[in-house]
């Protein structure tokens, strides 16, 4: 992609006829990731309605956009702007009115998720414990005292990619994943941990399993997570997982 703009450390690149990115520093950053989606909320209060979706990712923002309805609104009509130009205009609009606060408040307030860390469900909790001499107990006071930022969606409908874990308890994705990962699984690979949504492959390390269902194929419910939540884990037996189970 082309970028076609650059305005205060953000980049501006047009994706075919339909979608604007705006895009930062490329690299997995909580500051990055709030701007990003303060820069969302910015755009969303103008309710353009030829706007079709905003997709945030770790630094960069998608916005899709209807292209006819774009040439028939008064930005491309009465003041014969392009779409880049438009882009470019929605960050020096961000850029005048961004504060720190408003950049912090950006990101949503804490979700909590509990896991049972029982070894039936934290197959991989071994491998963890072999590489990075740690106990479960410590993995799983670890996993649990951090509040996770979630980055993005990907992979499967309703999978969060949440970081950063912290270094005690990182470690490398499988070399060959399996075949199946139960839904509502956590794992761990490198500086994320995540939640599998639904059955699926899938290579990252195990160590437990929520009872709750974090993706529904009901229109009306989908994902219950999304780009900016906060979660924190907390801890729970195999008896209490198997009271709130909502996989039955």
């Amino acid at each position: 992609m082309k970028t076609n703009f650059e305005n205060m450390n953000w980049r501006l690149a047009l994706l075919g006829d339909h979608a604007l990115i705006f895009s930062l520093e490329e690299k997995m950053s909580e500051e990055i990731i709030e701007k990003i989606m303060a820069l969302k909320k910015s755009i969303e209060a103008f309710h353009f309605d030829f706007i079709k979706e905003l997709i945030p990712s770790y630094h960069t923002l998608s916005l899709v956009y209807d292209i006819n309805l774009f040439y028939e609104n008064e930005i491309a009509v009465i003041h014969h702007e392009s779409i880049a130009e438009f882009g470019n205009a929605l960050i020096m609009a961000f850029n005048s009115a961004a504060t720190n606060n408003t950049i912090k408040n950006a990101t949503e307030k804490i979700i909590r998720i509990p896991v049972c860390y029982d070894q039936r469900f934290g197959i991989d909790l071994e491998n963890i414990i072999s590489k990075n001499k740690i106990s479960i107990e410590e993995i799983i006071k670890i996993h649990t005292e951090e509040t996770y930022l979630v980055y993005c969606l990907g992979f499967l409908p309703g999978f969060a990619y949440m970081g950063k874990v912290n270094e005690s308890i990182q470690i490398a994705r499988h070399a060959s994943p399996r075949k199946e990962v139960q839904a509502g699984s956590v794992g761990i690979a490198g500086m994320q941990t995540g939640i599998y949504p639904m059955n699926s492959p899938g290579g990252w390390q195990i160590i437990g399993r929520t009872p709750l269902k974090i993706f529904d194929k009901d229109p009306a419910i989908l994902g219950k997570l999304s780009a900016g939540n906060r979660i924190q884990f907390y801890p729970i037996s195999f008896s209490e997982f198997e009271k709130l189970n909502e996989y039955k």
